[in-house]
């Protein structure tokens, strides 16, 4: 699956942060934050101690790695839980956090099922669980996000990860929104997990996807 380009994305960004702002119930912050970044691994002790690496790009004081949190404001900052396409890393994604954390969205992308043989479900579990993941640190007085995590949260994904995004989404009322780009069928199938679904989503495709 190629990338999609810079440009489109930037585009399409703005019509997905509508949507995730919308669906979470909270208004939008002052645009303009800077971008900070951490890497983090989480594990899920519901799945044997499955570790979910992930890289975390969220609105900060200042630009760089592991710095300050910006002010969250009484709502808290959004998250999204971004699932790659097949074969894909997270830095192809660029221009989504590029857009969406400096109008104060938390971008998280699990770095799981980058393998030539990837689990969908477990993807789609990976999507679900970082939302639940992150609303624990903002409970967590020694962590970056502290206190500054919204309530709701959206899922959404690139091919595979759009796939997943759904299946992430079936009848999880964390999930506030879905959005995905060129969405692939998965197996679990996405298009029936689709019809489950009962969040606000967005989906963009074209006939050539």
């Amino acid at each position: 699956m190629r990338p999609i380009p810079a440009s489109v994305g930037r585009i399409r960004c703005r019509s997905l942060l509508l949507l995730a702002a919308c669906a979470a119930l909270a208004p939008l912050p002052a645009q303009g934050l800077a971008v900070g970044h951490t890497s983090r691994t989480f594990v899920d002790p519901a799945r044997n101690n499955r570790q979910v690496p992930t890289e975390i790009f969220y609105p900060a004081e200042v630009a760089g790695d592991d710095v300050p949190l910006a002010d969250p404001g009484p709502a808290g900052f959004p998250v999204v839980a971004f699932g790659h396409g097949y074969l894909m890393a997270y830095d192809r994604y660029a221009y989504l956090w590029q857009a969406l954390v400096p109008e104060g969205f938390i971008v998280a992308l699990p770095r799981t099922e980058g393998n030539l043989f990837p689990s969908h479900a477990e993807f789609g579990r990976d999507l679900a669980f970082l939302l639940l993941a992150l609303q624990e640190e903002a409970g967590d007085p020694g962590s970056i996000f502290y206190g500054g995590v919204a309530a709701a949260g959206a899922v959404a994904g690139h091919s595979m990860g759009g796939g997943a995004s759904l299946l992430a989404a079936r009848g999880d009322p964390a999930v506030a929104a879905v959005f995905n780009l060129a969405a692939a069928e998965t197996n679990p199938s996405a298009i029936a997990a689709a019809g489950e679904v009962a969040a606000p989503a967005l989906l963009f495709s074209g006939s050539h996807d």
